[in-house]
């Protein structure tokens, strides 16, 4: 089992590849919530878009298979969706 560093460490590249994967675009993840381990097994990552510190960005990601669950993104990069 992973201890809780490299699950975020694992995460956050997750994390970054898909906002590129998906947006074209480049993150800076400035915090992390683990969710209640009865309710969930994932981690919250939440930071700004590289580009413009103004756009907040959040994104839920299963910490046993590293899959994204679902991403909060500003209209203006939903604008931008690649996939």
């Amino acid at each position: 089992m992973p201890n809780q560093e490299q699950v975020i460490e694992k995460a956050t590249q997750v994390g970054h590849q898909y906002f590129i994967d998906h947006y074209n675009t480049e993150v800076h993840f400035t915090d992390h919530k683990f969710m209640p381990k009865d309710l969930s097994h994932n981690l919250n990552l939440s930071g700004y878009v590289t580009a413009n510190k103004e756009v907040s960005i959040s994104i839920l990601i299963d910490y046993d298979t590293f899959e994204v669950q679902t991403a909060v993104v500003p209209k203006e990069l939903l604008d931008k969706k690649i996939k």
